[in-house]
């Protein structure tokens, strides 16, 4: 596999603003914290679950986009219909004999058909291009984000360096690996000889989304973890 990064232009690194302030979260994890400690239709009160911590993450998301050369030889088996009286069938340096098959018309009336399997090479010229999204886990998953001007902090270094911030589980070398892979639709290698194929990195984005997560203690010090989606404003 050729992986073309020369076209690729550095990583580009955007940091998305919460939609939501930190008296709003510490209100809904206030309301809704006993939620997570429900047991036979019972929540605890209030006073008996403490929030340990409120901290506002950024998770961040990879986007990556290629495009994807391939050629290669495979085997495939042509199907070739000839007359019900032929037998078998000269190509090449090969004889194939004819086998009989029976088949219905919209009548219900039973034709005989003949037909010989050839068995061929096919010469394949594969182009694909794509664009994946990878969470912190390398997990592909759909990017539901709104990327626009006014969505998107002007300082990101500086956001970054001032909050908690979850790192990728992830190389970029083992991200575009899999995008490799959703790229390659052809058959595996042992159909296949003959293979060269490329690929040329468009582009890769690193996106940051906050999450703001709540450490809960409940009865009988049980700890749970409140996630809040900062711009979506739900609980994940």
């Amino acid at each position: 596999m050729i992986v073309d990064t020369d076209k690729k232009q550095k990583t580009k690194v955007i940091v998305l603003k919460p939609h939501i302030d930190n008296l709003e979260i510490q209100e809904l994890v206030e309301k809704k914290k006993t939620d997570f400690f429900r047991h036979l239709l019972r929540k605890p009160d209030k006073s008996e679950v403490h929030v340990h911590s409120l901290t506002l993450v950024y998770e961040p998301l990879m986007i990556l986009s290629g495009a994807y050369n391939a050629d290669f030889l495979r085997k495939s088996i042509h199907e070739v219909k000839v007359d019900h009286n032929v037998k078998e069938v000269f190509f090449a340096d090969g004889v194939f004999p004819a086998s009989n098959y029976t088949t219905s018309n919209k009548f219900g009336s039973k034709l005989r058909k003949n037909s010989v399997p050839l068995e061929l090479e096919e010469h394949v010229f594969v182009e694909e291009e794509k664009e994946i999204t990878l969470d912190h886990h390398g997990e592909t998953r759909n990017f539901t984000y709104k990327v626009d001007a006014k969505d998107v902090e002007n300082y990101p270094k500086r956001i970054l360096k001032n909050n908690a911030v979850k790192e990728f589980e992830i190389t970029e070398d083992g991200a575009i690996k899999k995008l490799v892979s959703s790229l390659q639709t052809h058959e595996t290698l042992e159909d296949v000889r003959d293979l060269n194929e490329s690929l040329v990195i468009n582009e890769i984005t690193t996106i940051y989304v906050p999450i703001y997560e709540a450490r809960l203690v409940g009865p009988k010090k049980k700890v749970e973890i409140l996630r809040f989606d900062a711009i979506k404003k739900k609980l994940l």
